[in-house]
């Protein structure tokens, strides 16, 4: 006789919990008014748009595999979650509440037990199946899941962004290195998020010490993958406001940008050049005009082009700053004239530390990696980033748009 799942699942809720409530299938969000238990949370979660990536890891068709892969994803999102650490406390933890992993939707066997994955098999799902490649390319996708749901609920998810870097204390890790502004062994976690929405769209982990400069051209570029269409105004502090990234911020992404003003910067900066023993002050437009034309004799240069084409060529041929200037010297002239208003703008970029504080504290982002060295600590923050978005995404399933990121009343 074939053997009904769906029966003996019902029969066994039924027999452990008297299960008999006829909104067993609603959707139960997890709001300040009423917390929800995580499995029945992720119960609600469709991962289809995610199963077509997922099924890469996997060398058998979906049905085939030991413990379903869906249960086994919502398992890490859900011992994320709930900040269990180790492995072997989430086996314990599954073993001991047979209810959630059935939520979770790990298998019932004839016998009427719950097939519960081991500690290994748990770990071997997240560090070797899918890895930090594997997690990455997830994470992409979940982003543009996310934007693109939101869009269908009237959200411009990615249209206000803002990127902060955060240290990461990890005193007894080799691949830590002491950073003397911070006075701590750490590295440092990169996160663009939506201000809106404090959705992570993008992140990088780097050395304790290293410059944040770097890394600004390609949190956004990964922010675009997703957002590209929505993108318009972006945030960034002093780490990231070189001129380069100014440049390319404005011109190669085309958003307006708010920063931090250095006080060491001039304003209304010029440039000298001498011809026939006069010296001419040029704007920062001549100079672009003037750089633009050294290029008469390339192919793609065009003798007509407009002041934002010729910037776009500077910037690709590497040239960023009197493009940057051109934008640089209102920003600077504006704050001297009303240095609160400009504060008042660029403070809005609070949200993005809170971004990363909100993960301190609900995902255990510094006290829960698991493992050490960069490996283990970047597999770490993309996972606590998969589940904001996969709650995220959860409730956009469901035609939420609150509080979509907010795993604090999950329990």
């Amino acid at each position: 006789m074939e053997f009904d799942v769906d029966k003996h699942v019902k029969t066994y809720w039924n027999k452990i919990i008297g299960l008999t409530d006829t909104d067993e299938k609603k959707f139960a969000d997890a709001t300040s008014e009423h917390s929800t238990r995580a499995s029945k949370f992720l119960k609600g979660f469709n991962l289809d748009p995610i199963m077509p990536e997922l099924n890469k890891y996997y060398s058998v068709p979906e049905g085939k595999e030991n413990f379903p892969r869906r249960a086994m994803f919502k398992g890490m999102v859900f011992r994320k979650a709930k900040k269990i650490k180790y492995y072997t406390r989430t086996e314990d933890y599954l073993n001991d509440h047979p209810e959630e992993a059935i939520e979770l939707g790990f298998n019932i066997d004839r016998n009427g037990n719950v097939e519960i994955p081991d500690h290994e098999t748990l770990r071997h799902f997240e560090k070797i199946r899918l890895g930090n490649e594997g997690m990455d390319a997830i994470m992409e996708l979940f982003c543009i899941k996310v934007v693109g749901d939101g869009k269908k609920l009237g959200l411009k998810i990615g249209e206000k962004t803002g990127t902060d870097s955060t240290p990461i204390e990890i005193p007894h890790d080799p691949d830590g290195t002491y950073n003397g502004y911070y006075k701590k062994k750490m590295v440092k976690m990169h996160i663009t998020s939506d201000y809106d929405h404090n959705i992570p769209l993008a992140k990088q982990v780097c050395g304790g010490t290293e410059d944040d400069n770097q890394y600004l051209e390609c949190m956004l570029k990964k922010t675009a993958v997703s957002a590209e269409e929505n993108m318009d105004e972006t945030w960034f502090d002093g780490g990231y406001n070189c001129n380069k990234n100014i440049a390319l911020a404005h011109v190669e992404f085309g958003l307006t940008c708010h920063y931090h003003i250095d006080q060491d910067w001039r304003k209304n900066v010029t440039y000298e050049h001498s011809f026939g023993g006069k010296t001419f002050i040029y704007t920062p437009e001549q100079k672009i005009n003037y750089l633009y034309r050294k290029y008469w004799n390339e192919p793609d240069y065009r003798k007509d082009a407009s002041l934002e084409n010729m910037m776009k060529y500077l910037v690709k041929k590497g040239v960023h700053d009197p493009v940057a200037m051109y934008f640089r010297n209102p920003c600077v002239a504006t704050y001297e004239e009303c240095p609160d208003g400009v504060l008042d703008v660029y403070h809005q970029r609070n949200h993005s530390e809170g971004v990363n504080s909100y993960m301190k504290e609900n995902l255990g982002l510094e006290t829960h990696i698991n493992g050490k060295r960069m490996k283990n600590i970047d597999l770490h923050v993309t996972e606590c980033c998969i589940v904001l978005l996969a709650v995220a995404l959860t409730r956009l399933q469901h035609g939420i748009t609150e509080n979509l990121c907010s795993v604090a009343y999950l329990t």
